[in-house]
């Protein structure tokens, strides 16, 4: 049993090596080109799908396996499957794809198949080059795209401007749903937050810092982060949400935000969730402007 599973990490070694070098074939059918992200849980390559390229469908593909770091967890193949039935339930414009799961027969990876958004990610984008109607257009995108996943019962968890994709028409497509939670469900896929560093701190609300669980009010909290951001051109706190506790949001910071939301920044930037607005009270016009609702 011991040389089996030395076996089995030797070749899953192989294949980390053989993806590097853009040669890697996943059950004979994925083919991994290069390394395009990575994080404390995976790595994501450009992928091609034999199948469809015999159809003469050149559909763009990324292929998100486990990182080294968290490869070898109890598991771990479940962790990944989680991601693909979540993101399987979601259905809209701006929130990525997924394509197709397996586990490879060789080396017993599990991978994740998914649409390859085009585009610039939020956080490589220099913030003051961007127009008041783009900024109407992101904001109305990453509204939709968390009314759709709250209204599954789905919570991202993980929302900064690393994982927010910027179209060349101004549009945000979230991604990244590998924290994720289907908070309706009795299944539940969890790894320690704190020691695989799963989240992005920086956007990330004081409850999850106490260890407690994510929820949609956290979602809200980085939502309004980023919007904030995205707005002010500044963070609403120095280095972590935090400081919230002692110095709450103040007329100042406020003031460089939309006047109609403002009442909404206040209260989904609150430190307590309690304090936070359920849902986001937000009306979207036609044309993609934001109003207040009552």
């Amino acid at each position: 049993m011991q040389e089996l599973g030395f076996l089995n990490n030797l070749e899953a070694k192989l294949l980390k090596e053989e993806v590097k070098q853009g040669s890697s074939m996943l059950n004979n059918r994925y083919t991994l080109g290069k390394k395009i992200g990575e994080g404390g849980l995976s790595e994501v390559y450009e992928a091609k799908d034999i199948y469809s390229q015999y159809f003469e469908d050149e559909r763009s593909l990324v292929i998100k396996i486990p990182s080294a770091e968290i490869a070898d967890k109890k598991d771990i193949s479940a962790f990944v499957y989680s991601e693909y039935s979540l993101l399987s339930s979601l259905h809209h414009e701006n929130i990525v794809k997924a394509i197709d799961f397996g586990i490879d027969d060789k080396t017993n990876i599990a991978y994740l198949v998914m649409q390859k958004l085009e585009g610039k990610l939020l956080v490589n984008v220099a913030l003051h080059k961007i127009n008041k109607e783009m900024k109407r257009n992101l904001t109305t995108s990453l509204y939709k795209a968390l009314l759709h996943m709250h209204s599954k019962g789905i919570v991202h968890a993980d929302i900064n401007p690393n994982n927010i994709m910027i179209s060349s028409e101004g549009n945000a497509q979230l991604f990244d749903f590998g924290i994720s939670q289907n908070i309706g469900s009795k299944k539940r896929f969890n790894l320690a937050y704190k020691k695989v560093n799963a989240y992005n701190p920086i956007y990330t609300a004081p409850e999850v810092f106490e260890g407690k669980p994510p929820s949609r009010k956290t979602d809200l909290f980085s939502l309004a982060c980023v919007l904030f951001e995205l707005y002010a051109n500044e963070l609403p706190f120095v280095s972590s949400s935090l400081e919230l506790l002692e110095k709450p949001l103040n007329r100042k910071q406020l003031s460089k935000l939309p006047w109609s939301q403002r009442s909404w920044f206040k209260k989904a930037l609150a430190y307590n969730p309690e304090n936070r607005p359920e849902k986001i009270p937000l009306c979207i016009r036609i044309q993609g402007y934001l109003k207040r609702c009552s």
